[in-house]
């Protein structure tokens, strides 16, 4: 089993330790378990509609027409905003 650590600190280790105490949980460690399901939980469904419905029709016209694909260099120019 694998281990993580995490510092928290000001108003972030504030609210952990009223959701323990709150919510009951027995850990810090069991709260965090529980907030990281939940969240995996509500994430499944948007990602897979995002799969189907942008990134599968996006790769099936690459596949079609490799020429019309951006290039490494082509793709970081435009998430940073360069021409």
């Amino acid at each position: 089993m694998s281990e993580v650590t995490l510092t928290l600190r000001g108003e972030a280790a504030s609210r952990l330790e009223r959701l323990v105490k709150e919510a009951a949980y027995p850990s810090p460690e069991a709260a965090i378990a529980d907030a990281l399901e939940a969240l995996e939980q509500s994430l499944v469904p948007e990602l897979d509609a995002w799969l189907r419905d942008v990134v599968a029709p996006r790769l099936d016209a690459m596949r079609a027409d490799p020429a019309s694909s951006l290039t490494p260099d082509q793709v970081r120019a435009r998430l940073f905003g360069k021409p």
